[in-house]
C-alpha cells in the first residue's frame, strides 16, 4: 500500500495525538493527589431519640506521627414544650432554639496516614428554663443544616456531609409511647 506524504503526515498526527492522550489519560487515572484530603463521601445520621447528629468522614495522605484537629458544625432549631407534673403540655407554654452548634475532636492517623471516624452534635439546650414551676422542658422537634467536616491542622474543608440537612419530630405533647411491635 502506498501512501503519499500528506496521507502519512495526515496518519503520523493522528496517531501522535492518540499517543499523546492516552498517555495524559493514564497519567491521570494512576495519580494519586498526595497530602490531606478527604475520602469518599462525608456523611450525617441523626440519632432519632435524642436529634443528635454524628458527622462520619475519613481522611487520608496524613502524616502518620501528625495529630489532626477537627472542627464539626451545623445549624440547629430546637422546639422545645413545657410538660406539667399531669403529662400536658399547656398552649402556650413553649420556646425554640437556633443555634450554630460546633464540636471539636482530635485524632491520630493510623499507620497508612488515614483517620476514619465520627464527631456527634448535641441538640442545643434553653439557657434557662422558660416553663414555669414545676414543668419540665420537653423537646418537640429539632432541624439541622448546613452540616459539615474541616481538618483545622491542614486547613482542609469545610466539607459538606451528605445529607446537609437532617430533622427528627417527635409528635404532639406528651411524646406517643413507642407502639411494641411483635
Amino acid at each position: 500500500m502506498n501512501l503519499s506524504l500528506k496521507q502519512y503526515a495526515g496518519t503520523l498526527a493522528a496517531c501522535a495525538a492518540l499517543f499523546c492522550a492516552a498517555g495524559t489519560a493514564q497519567a491521570s487515572y494512576g495519580h494519586q493527589p498526595s497530602g490531606p484530603q478527604f475520602s469518599g463521601k462525608v456523611t450525617s445520621a441523626i440519632d432519632p431519640k435524642t436529634g443528635d447528629v454524628k458527622i462520619c468522614f475519613k481522611e487520608t495522605g496524613l502524616k502518620k506521627d501528625k495529630q489532626v484537629d477537627y472542627l464539626a458544625k451545623g445549624t440547629a432549631t430546637a422546639s422545645y414544650a413545657c410538660l406539667n407534673p399531669g403529662g400536658n403540655c399547656p398552649k402556650g407554654q413553649y420556646t425554640s432554639i437556633k443555634e450554630n452548634v460546633t464540636a471539636k475532636a482530635s485524632y491520630s492517623p493510623d499507620k497508612y496516614g488515614t483517620v476514619s471516624a465520627c464527631i456527634t452534635l448535641k441538640v442545643p439546650k434553653a439557657k434557662q428554663n422558660p416553663c414555669p414551676g414545676p414543668m419540665k422542658l420537653l423537646l418537640q422537634s429539632v432541624s439541622w443544616k448546613d452540616l459539615s467536616i474541616t481538618d483545622t491542622t491542614n486547613k482542609v474543608g469545610p466539607v459538606a456531609a451528605y445529607p446537609s440537612k437532617q430533622s427528627v419530630n417527635y409528635g404532639a405533647c406528651p411524646a406517643p409511647a413507642p407502639t411494641p411491635r411483635y
